[in-house]
């Protein structure tokens, strides 16, 4: 079996490594599912760090770390005790997660993390498919609760950072359909120009430009803005407390990929509200919840446009520059780990 390891916390470049391993046993509860591909994302490569970011640093254990937490693939064996009531069988197209450890070519997951998904739906999107719509979910019911209730319904206007990035795009879409006006923010002015063809009726500011903070208020058209969903932070973060109705005005944070400490100084005087989410939340929720919360996941998948874009697909041998390439200015899409190559090579 092959994986990919860190045995200390580092930049994902330096102490990645690529190892193979034996085989490990099937659990009877368990599911062994081969996988085709497992996408990087940017919180993979800050568990890696042992940043801040991440939260409590991982624990690396005598025979190392594999990063990733989900992945897709096929169905290779199916434990005696799993419930024949799931359809999970050899051969079957499944996406995993949670699914801690799936930088490998082979996973063990319990039966619960394993996610059927439709024929018309290709392993590169299924590898992605759940993480990232769960994240924009947990967010916008955050979102929903921190308006105030006189102000919900027929107008509301969020604000949206990383407006570009693979959630951001998920957000944007599923808050327009939801009748929210949505601002979207990106970091320049080429990656605005990029996206400005998507959701034509929201707005799209790049924050490099001089005079964005007055083009979002305009753009707001006197509604008060008590809503922004942030994956940036840094310095960006105190722009967006100016930007939000004092006293009511709330940040709801899923990252930080601003890379540096966020500016808090506006959130007291102006009495704003901070609060944070992450996809952890997500496994909270009631069985019913998640199941249709994946059952959107799919239909979402099955329309067209980028929302599931893929911005290249590296070998495992190639970590080093899969990694580089999800810090790459301005990409678009998810970077994604092809384990499929390297099984058709040795086939």
């Amino acid at each position: 079996m092959r994986r990919i390891v860190h045995h200390e916390l580092g930049q994902p470049s330096q102490v990645l490594r690529v190892e193979d391993v034996p085989f490990e046993p099937l659990g009877p509860n368990q599911v062994r599912v081969r996988l085709s591909y497992a996408p990087i994302h940017p919180g993979d490569l800050l568990g890696i760090m042992g940043s801040p970011a991440f939260g409590t640093p991982p624990t690396i254990g005598p025979g190392g770390r594999v990063p990733g937490f989900e992945g897709a693939g096929v169905v290779s064996e199916v434990g005696a005790r799993v419930d024949p009531g799931l359809g999970l069988k050899p051969g079957l197209r499944v996406a995993l997660f949670p699914a801690p450890g799936s930088w490998r070519d082979e996973v063990i997951v319990p039966a619960g993390s394993v996610v059927p998904f439709l024929d018309t739906i290709p392993d590169e999107i299924g590898a992605q498919l759940l993480i990232n719509t769960a994240t924009a979910l947990i967010s916008i019911r955050t979102a929903h609760e921190s308006v105030p209730p006189d102000a919900r319904g027929a107008g509301v206007v969020v604000l949206l950072t990383a407006a570009g990035s693979a959630v951001g795009r998920l957000l944007g879409k599923l808050l327009t359909d939801r009748g929210v006006k949505v601002i979207r923010l990106v970091r320049s002015e080429a990656g605005a120009q990029k996206l400005a063809g998507l959701l034509q009726s929201s707005p799209i500011f790049a924050t490099d430009t001089a005079g964005w903070k007055d083009r979002v208020r305009a753009a707001a058209e006197g509604v008060k803005i008590h809503v922004a969903i942030d994956s940036v932070g840094g310095h960006l973060l105190g722009d967006i407390a100016d930007l939000l109705a004092e006293g009511t005005g709330t940040v709801v944070n899923f990252g930080s990929l601003g890379g540096e400490a966020s500016d808090i100084r506006l959130f007291a005087p102006r009495c704003l509200t901070l609060k944070g989410v992450f996809v952890g939340q997500w496994m909270q929720l009631p069985a019913e919840e998640r199941e249709a919360d994946i059952a959107l996941a799919q239909r979402l998948a099955r329309e067209p446009g980028p929302l599931f874009e893929v911005a290249e697909r590296y070998s495992p041998s190639r970590i080093a520059d899969a990694v580089a390439h999800v810090g790459r200015p301005g990409r678009t899409g998810v970077v994604l780990l092809d384990f499929s190559s390297e099984q058709k090579a040795a086939s």
